[in-house]
């Protein structure tokens, strides 16, 4: 019976030794950059049925029998890595690959469609993405003037303009969302991006997504986004330095030269990225020195900027960004007149503003045994601007989400999901000093699913609520209870179907929504003789944008890249606008109105690509966009007629939208040869058919739109040479040195020509 017993013990001995032996094996490895010995987070890794993803620190294990297998790596916006692996009893084969950046454009990496890494060609909506190479090559010191590189996309007075969707509103209610890292980086009291806290010296990569977005990003999103994604730490440290000077030439008219001796901006600007063990540190520097173009105008600012994040082990990490931003200016709002005090304030309408802005925010990843992703975003937002004219303001604002995605393999879907809290306060003189509050509350879920081969289906629901809080009676006007609040359930549906290799369909239909900031709703303030009014009884702006495009990859010779064809329709209820008001005292002035029911038509053509010429390599961005943007009740609309302008040459008033232009037309190309490199660039705006009317009776506005009412045409050229150490460029803007007003009253720079210096220590 012992007997027995002992080879009973052994059999089992040996199965249990076998079974461990069995499941001893396998793949183990770790995914880097090629370009940076970046560990890759989230790539994929398939073998056969099995798959599973990289680790916070790159590594993977994935369990299998011995044999012989083919392994497959993937990750957005890299080329897909083949290759044959033997897996022998009781060991696990090591497998440490890097990856490269893929060369086809269309597999550009982009979030901000849906929150999570998505190849460009299959998002349901239209996305740019600008990468920092431009940034350095034309010398980008604000935001803005990249920007308005990009087809589509126009910066009016700062203020972003996504086909058409906004017009002119001074600073106020925007309808483009800007985010730094995925968090929302607007003034939350008056809806308008501070353009100056974005790092330019440490942008990895711009993404502008056109259309209603607000079902994924909220109320400010009714339009499109803008999101500025930041540089990490990489292997090996690395020091970038810049530093620039401008000088600014005369204005074609001599009789609009007011200045001897020529205006001037100087600019330096630093980058530090390292690793220490588990902790990433990217610590960056900006400081700008502008005696302005405009008389008595100037611009001195620092910017500082730190990125940290620690691994606390291969499922969880933590990270804190900072930013704090110091600014003095000086700047007018309105010309004094249209010939020669073009460059001179209009009395009463020049601002100084000494600002403090800083944020803070933590954030926290975790990833789950399960393939789940939980990540916690915070951001504390505080800004203050001490102003002359009784306009100074400030505000806190504190935003917070949580957010929850997984990919289900089998079921080739893709879950987002989350939780969204974003509480402000401001006390402002343009608010008479009186406390105002607004808080936002929001619940989103978004779903990927793989219908079919090829066939791509995106939907998603957004939960909002919003509220502020006031006093009960504010200057003669009652709020019930002192509060305004209102919720809203937004949706959004999209497809994108790969018709062949290189073809991508795409349509959406998404629905926007904006409530009105503190500031259009409560601002009370007075500027060059004229007001500015507040409106407690101003509504929330909704509507929908849709969109039919198609991006086909291109490769004919050495051209490769893709042509993009969008056509687009956008419909708003109850849109606020800008408008002209007098008053009960018979005051004029100008208060956010809501003006009714509009929409908005249009196509758009993009051609992004690069090719070999004569030996030389060229990259191409190139685009025109076309709107037909209407009232739609023009003729019964009196609060419109009463207040637009009749456009130049016409002898009645049309309808089309203010501040908007019809034709635009923008190019983009930049050659190599050796350490040499030369770029142009090239910007058709038709002309800005209507504006406000009262606005069109100060400082000859009307005359001078007479004297020009054909658009403007701007063109900048750039040469530089590497020397390896240090990159030295001359850049010239304005070239032929028109005169450019984005919007009437303010004329935008001269020629100018300057020279940047690049170096990486």
């Amino acid at each position: 019976m012992k007997s027995v017993l002992h080879v009973f013990y052994l059999v089992i001995l040996i199965s249990f030794t076998s079974s461990l032996m069995a499941q001893d094996s396998g793949i183990k490895g770790i995914i880097l950059d090629e370009e940076t010995k970046d560990v890759l987070i989230g790539a994929n890794i398939v073998v056969g049925d099995l798959a599973t993803i990289t680790s916070i620190d790159g590594n993977f294990s994935l369990n299998l029998e011995p044999g012989d297998y083919i392994l497959q790596i993937s990750y957005v916006g890299y080329e897909t890595f083949e290759m044959p692996v033997t897996v022998e009893p009781g060991h696990f084969t090591e497998v440490n690959q890097v990856l490269s950046f893929s060369a086809n454009i269309l597999q550009t990496a982009t979030v901000t469609g849906s929150k999570n890494e998505k190849s460009l060609a299959l998002s349901p909506v239209s996305i740019n993405v600008v990468k920092p190479q431009l940034l350095e090559n034309t010398n980008t010191v604000n935001i803005t003037s990249l920007l308005d590189k990009i087809p589509g996309v126009q910066i009016i007075d700062n203020q972003a303009n996504i086909r058409g969707g906004s017009g002119w509103s001074y600073g106020a209610g925007s309808r483009v969302l800007l985010l730094i890292d995925d968090i929302p980086a607007l003034q939350a009291d008056a809806g308008r991006p501070s353009w100056g806290d974005i790092p330019v010296e440490n942008i990895s990569q711009i993404e502008v997504l056109k259309g209603a977005s607000s079902t994924l990003y909220g109320s400010a999103a009714l339009n499109g986004i803008i999101n500025i994604r930041t540089g990490y730490a990489t292997a090996e440290p690395i020091t970038k330095a810049n530093v620039s000077y401008t000088s600014y030439m005369s204005p074609k008219d001599l009789n609009k030269k007011w200045w001897s001796d020529a205006p001037r901006k100087t600019n330096i600007g630093i980058v530090h990225k390292q690793k220490f063990g588990k902790l990433d540190v990217v610590a960056n520097g900006f400081y700008e020195d502008f005696d302005s173009y405009l008389q008595d105008g100037f611009d001195e600012k620092m910017r500082l900027s730190a990125n940290l994040k620690y691994r606390l082990n291969d499922r969880i990490n933590f990270g804190l960004n900072t930013m704090l931003n110091l600014a003095e200016s000086g700047n007018f709002f309105l010309w004094r007149n249209g010939s020669n005090a073009i460059y001179t304030a209009y009395e009463g309408t020049f601002l100084e503003s000494d600002s403090r802005r800083y944020y803070l925010d933590p954030q926290l990843t975790i990833y789950d045994r399960k393939g789940n992703r939980h990540k916690i975003l915070g951001r504390y937002y505080y800004i203050n601007n001490d102003n002359n004219n009784n306009q100074s303001n400030s505000s806190s604002s504190w935003y917070s989400e949580y957010q929850f995605s997984r990919n289900f393999e089998k079921q080739n879907l893709n879950l987002t999901s989350g939780l969204v809290g974003y509480f402000t306060t401001s006390n402002s003189e343009i608010f008479q000093d009186i406390a105002l509050r607004h808080n936002n509350a929001s619940a989103y879920v978004e779903v990927d699913k793989e219908i079919i081969e090829n066939l791509t289906v995106t939907a998603g629901l957004r939960m909002e609520y919003n509220v502020q809080l006031s006093p009960e009676v504010f200057l003669g006007d009652t709020i019930p209870d002192g509060k305004v609040d209102e919720s809203k359930l937004i949706s959004r549906f999209g497809v994108n179907y790969a018709i062949g290799e290189g073809t991508f369909l795409r349509g959406s239909w998404g629905q926007g929504y904006r409530f009105p900031t503190l500031l259009e709703r409560f601002i009370e303030t007075g500027v060059g003789g004229f007001y500015v009014f507040p409106n407690v009884n101003l509504q929330s702006e909704s509507g929908w944008s849709a969109e039919l495009g198609i991006k086909q990859g291109l490769k004919i010779k050495t051209w490769e890249g893709f042509l993009d064809l969008a056509v687009f329709w956008s419909r708003y209820k109850n849109m606020t606008e800008f408008s002209v008001q007098i008053d009960d005292m018979m005051r004029a002035g100008f208060q956010s109105k809501n003006v009714g029911d509009t929409e908005i038509k249009g196509f758009e053509v993009n051609w992004v690509g690069r090719s070999v010429f004569l030996g030389i390599p060229v990259n191409i961005l190139a685009g025109y966009t076309y709107l037909d943007p209407r009232y739609q009740d023009f003729e019964n609309n009196e609060p419109v007629l009463s207040s637009i302008s009749i456009p130049i040459g016409e002898t009645e008033k049309q309808n089309i939208l203010k501040y908007r232009n019809r034709h635009n037309f923008k190019i983009d190309i930049e050659a190599f040869l050796d350490n040499f490199s030369a770029g142009f660039s090239y910007n058709y705006t038709s002309t800005t058919e209507t504006i406000d009317q009262l606005l069109g009776s100060l400082g000859q506005i009307r005359l001078y739109r007479i004297a020009n009412p054909g658009g403007f045409n701007k063109m900048d050229g750039r040469l530089a040479y590497d020397f390896g150490f240090i990159k030295c460029s001359v850049l010239m803007e304005n070239i032929l040195n028109e005169e450019i007003t984005y919007r009437p009253g303010l004329l935008e720079a001269p020629r100018s020509i300057g020279l940047r210096l690049d170096f990486e220590i």
